[in-house]
């Protein structure tokens, strides 16, 4: 090689050197890569995710968890046969990524970058609109189309491998609390149980972040033979106690039909005794003679408001069932005769924390109704459907068998337990039933719900009542 030669292949090398890192260097701020993010959901909770996010220059982008979330949850011939016969709307199937932001649209200004997109979960898709700001992206997300706030979510790059958290040690803490609270030990030797325990510890091997571990859970929870359980984290909690029974405003309301006639509508039990007391004062002071109590579409909630319900609807003390904790069922094969329960001292304050603790000390709780100082003593009709769960159950059983209230609608959910939420491990939360119920005649209202006296649709549950009462005048 000549000197020439040299010389001109020595300045091709080192203007190509020059030039491609000046090619390479990325913008300040940048969309594209890995991301750790935590949702955070008023209604879901918290979630740890992985996000890849895939950016084009049009400044369009779209970001994906892990791609075989689908294929570990359902299996490899499952998640395949899905992707080839199932529909192709379906992205989570086709892409194998349990969580996705689709629609993409970015910018890049002086502070940044600003994003906008539709986040899909599982459980629901959102509107997100954030930044990403000093190497940290933050949002807010919204209901889809409506621009309700639901929450938010914050994180930064990416700079470790492997999954969000040690998901086999939660799943182990996991069970081990199931193990120490379950209402009964004996159900842990079902057959579902064993499968489902088995289903977790593989999985739990193989999740990347918070959300393959709950959809996991949600899944293969499912054939369980019990209901109230339930999977969340919620970061910074710490402790083995159950958490406080929390109020939520707006559960109740009433409405006039007629002046012989009102509708207490009572959306959950999540309601204070005071707040159903000043409601059931007015139904009594006004003089109705007809009260219509809508449970449709109730989840249930805490015993206070039930219970200072039904004292405004009994004219003598009553029992309404037992629940009964490990405790006894450790003790105990059976739960207690109808000659027990009478010797059995009874519960009948419309007070949470007062019955979690003496669930807590005796190992079960007998609750009776007693009669308050005033009463309703009209004609009583409970609206009921498939979704009218838990607290509702014993109240809507009992009034119904008492013959003090004629049900209408459809059967009750059948999810009668009492539950608790327990800390598992690093932020995880489990709730778990930690009583069973029975009625004062032994009856299990879980997975078998209440039947209504009169069946019809939950829609029309309303307008019959009313008809049948407009024609008795």
């Amino acid at each position: 090689m000549n000197l020439l030669k040299f010389v001109l292949i020595a300045a091709m090398a080192l203007s190509v050197s020059g030039f491609f890192p000046a090619a390479a260097q990325q913008p300040a701020e940048t969309l594209s890569g890995e991301w750790s993010i935590t949702l955070r959901h008023r209604g879901f909770g918290e979630f740890r995710l992985l996000l890849d996010v895939e950016t084009l220059p049009d400044g369009t982008f779209a970001a994906y968890s892990h791609r075989k979330g689908v294929k570990n949850l359902m299996g490899g011939f499952k998640a395949a046969a899905g992707k080839i016969f199932g529909p192709k709307s379906n992205q989570m199937i086709q892409t194998g990524a349990l969580c996705r932001i689709e629609n993409g649209a970015y910018t890049t200004d002086a502070e940044g970058i600003a994003f906008s997109g539709v986040l899909h979960t599982p459980m629901a898709k959102m509107d997100v609109k954030g930044r990403v700001s000093n190497g940290k992206i933050s949002a807010a997300v919204f209901q889809t189309n409506t621009g309700k706030a639901l929450g938010g979510l914050e994180g930064a790059r990416r700079n470790t491998a492997g999954p969000a958290d040690d998901y086999s040690l939660i799943n182990s803490a996991l069970m081990s609390v199931y193990d120490q609270k379950i209402y009964d030990r004996r159900v842990l030797q079902s057959k579902e149980w064993k499968k489902f325990a088995r289903q977790m510890e593989r999985f739990a091997a193989r999740a990347q972040d918070d959300l393959d571990m709950m959809a996991a859970f949600y899944t293969y929870s499912n054939p369980l033979p019990f209901s109230h359980k339930g999977l969340y984290r919620v970061e910074g909690v710490t402790g083995m106690g159950a958490t406080p029974f929390v109020t939520r405003p707006g559960q109740l309301s009433l409405e006039e039909k007629t002046p012989e006639t009102v509708v207490l509508r009572v959306r959950s039990f999540s309601c204070t005794a005071q707040e159903m007391d000043s409601l059931l004062q007015i139904v009594v002071t006004k003089g109705y003679q007809n009260l219509i109590v809508d449970l449709r579409g109730n989840p249930g909630g805490s015993l206070e408001g039930g219970m200072t319900l039904a004292g405004y609807l009994t004219d003598r003390e009553t029992p309404t069932g037992v629940y009964l904790t490990q405790r006894w069922f450790n003790d105990h094969p059976a739960p207690p005769t109808a000659a027990e329960l009478e010797t059995m001292p009874a519960f009948s304050k419309a007070d949470v924390a007062a019955f979690t603790e003496a669930l807590e000390q005796q190992g079960f709780v007998v609750l009776k109704a007693r009669p308050g100082t005033q009463r309703f003593d009209g004609r009583l009709f409970i609206l009921t459907d498939r979704k009218s769960a838990s607290a509702c159950e014993p109240l809507t059983w009992n009034l119904q068998h008492t013959g003090r209230a004629t049900v209408v609608g459809e059967a009750t959910a059948g999810q009668m337990l009492s539950a608790e939420s327990y800390p598992v491990h690093n932020g995880f939360m489990a709730v778990i039933p930690n009583a069973d119920y029975y009625t004062p005649t032994g009856e299990r209202l879980d997975f078998v719900g209440v039947q209504p006296n009169i069946p019809v649709k939950s829609e029309q549950a309303l307008a019959y009542v009313l008809g049948m009462l407009a024609e008795k005048k």
